[in-house]
């Protein structure tokens, strides 16, 4: 099936494509439905010490420090809509287990940082695995327009999701927020299971898993554009994770506002995002993706 591009609305009128928009915008809402609730949850419901506050959010990221580069090689041998309906399920069942264990009064912080350690494993398998399943369904001209589509809903869900915690967590509690993040896993998992094209996969000629992850970082480090985008990515990222971290805590204990107040705020964060999302297009038909990319 190729992918014809059309006009603006282009790719939403392909049903593949659209289901798979579909899902992961929904996702991406839930996911940022999270960023914010659950950290509610430890210092709202549990009290939690601002070091385990700070111990929550990195759980959230320290599967891609541990087996981000594995998980490349190990998706790259298998289908990859198999692996994001596996890591879909895993994720809801991940945040369906914290309002059940508040319902039992189970709840410690000690789940909450094991379920951002689970979460936090289906999503490498998943970004990974979707970010190769990308350019199975959607062919090279239209990969732009499919990226910026996604990218840009990808925003809104980040503007969105902290003021939709804030506001549900003031209406039924920081714990019930996370039903929202389940239940967005599970319109992920069924839109992906409705795409009809089914991917052809041909396993390539195993090599060790070693070599594999050496040549990747090689490619990386030799090529200028690569490098530069990743060094710049592991340097915001840390800075982006250590603000976040602690700002629902200061937010919620230091000044002293209640939940909806914390989520909107945290909100505005993402308007540069969605702006970022809709220049996309023009400035790299105008400069060229690279310079595109320079220019941010």
């Amino acid at each position: 099936m190729t992918i014809i591009e059309g006009t603006r609305s282009g790719l939403l009128r392909r049903r593949d494509f659209r289901l798979l928009w579909i899902g992961e915008s929904i996702s991406s809402l839930g996911s940022s439905v999270t960023g914010v609730a659950l950290p509610l949850v430890a210092v709202t419901v549990l009290d939690t010490p601002p070091f385990a506050v700070g111990v929550l959010a990195a759980a959230a990221w320290l599967p891609w420090l541990l087996i981000g580069l594995p998980a490349g090689v190990w998706v790259d041998r298998l289908p990859r809509r198999p692996v994001m309906l596996v890591a879909d399920c895993v994720s809801m069942a991940a945040f369906l287990s914290v309002p059940i264990a508040a319902a039992l009064g189970r709840l410690t912080i000690g789940q909450l940082i094991a379920v951002a350690l689970v979460a936090g494993t289906a999503k490498v398998f998943f970004a990974t695995a979707y970010r190769a399943y990308l350019p199975f369904l959607v062919d090279g001209p239209d990969l732009l327009e499919a990226n910026a589509k996604l990218q840009g809903s990808e925003q809104v869900a980040n503007l969105a999701g902290p003021g939709l915690a804030g506001l549900l967590a003031q209406l039924f509690s920081a714990v019930g927020s996370l039903v929202a993040d389940a239940a967005s896993f599970a319109v992920s998992a069924i839109c992906l299971a409705r795409i009809e094209r089914r991917e052809a996969h041909t396993p390539k000629p195993r090599r060790r898993l070693r070599a594999e992850i050496r040549d990747g970082i090689l490619l990386v480090a030799r090529d200028p554009l690569l490098r530069g985008n990743t060094l710049y990515g592991c340097a915001a990222n840390l800075a982006l994770t250590g603000y976040t971290s602690l700002t629902v805590l200061f937010l919620v204990d230091d000044v002293g506002i209640g939940a909806g107040e914390t989520g909107l705020l945290i909100a505005a964060t993402g308007l540069g995002g969605i702006v970022g999302a809709m220049v996309a297009r023009p400035m790299a038909a105008r400069f060229g993706s690279a310079r595109a990319v320079l220019l941010r």
